[in-house]
């Protein structure tokens, strides 16, 4: 009887630990293809649609690079990373914001920084891209102590160019000191893995 009930068993339990292993073979693929990507990146191109002087030198451009002096290694970052404990899938956006102030006598026409906003969502991965759940925000700024809102959006899914550079489009108003206005800009915002 024992016997019987042995070879019966053998061929199920075969079939059980293959589709165990099949099972975690494939969960580990699909982890591993997004989580190769997880971790800090920098703003290496902020490409806009139109040139524009944002840092009020008279000098116009398309590579915002050049206007904006505040990119660092953690522009974006996308978890969960492995030393966290938490496994929500999360991407943090850092764009630079305008602080502006046209209240300093020894420069009337505007004196600018920029600022890091940041602004998180969920995402979902599928086919090399991060479809975000969110893809718009409210970027909360004043000027001269007056409130002056700007609305943010990401025209596009997060997209892998290669293991260590990803890629965005976005639309967002900056300052313009060449025509003294804000321009709502469309702009190709490529990342490199820190």
């Amino acid at each position: 009887m024992k016997k019987k009930l042995k070879k019966l068993l053998k061929p199920h339990l075969i079939i059980l630990l293959v589709l165990v292993f099949t099972n975690c073979d494939n969960d580990d693929t699909l982890n591993d293809e997004y989580e190769q990507y997880t971790g800090n990146y920098k703003i290496i191109s902020f490409k806009s649609n139109i040139a524009v002087d944002l840092n009020n030198d008279n000098i116009t451009s398309e590579e915002l690079t050049n206007e904006i002096n505040s990119f660092d290694f953690n522009d974006l970052e996308i978890r969960p990373n492995d030393y966290q404990s938490n496994s929500t899938k999360l991407i943090s956006f850092f764009f630079p914001k305008t602080w502006i102030t046209f209240q300093y006598p020894s420069k009337p026409e505007g004196s600018v920084e920029f600022l890091d906003y940041g602004f998180g969502t969920t995402y979902k991965y599928e086919n090399n891209s991060f479809s975000l759940d969110d893809n718009n925000y409210i970027e909360q700024s004043y000027i001269d102590n007056i409130e002056s809102n700007k609305s943010v959006t990401i025209n596009s899914d997060l997209d892998v160019v290669d293991s260590t550079h990803l890629k965005i489009s976005i639309s967002k108003e900056y300052y313009d000191f060449i025509t003294n206005n804000w321009i709502m800009l469309d702009i190709d915002v490529v990342y490199k893995k820190q």
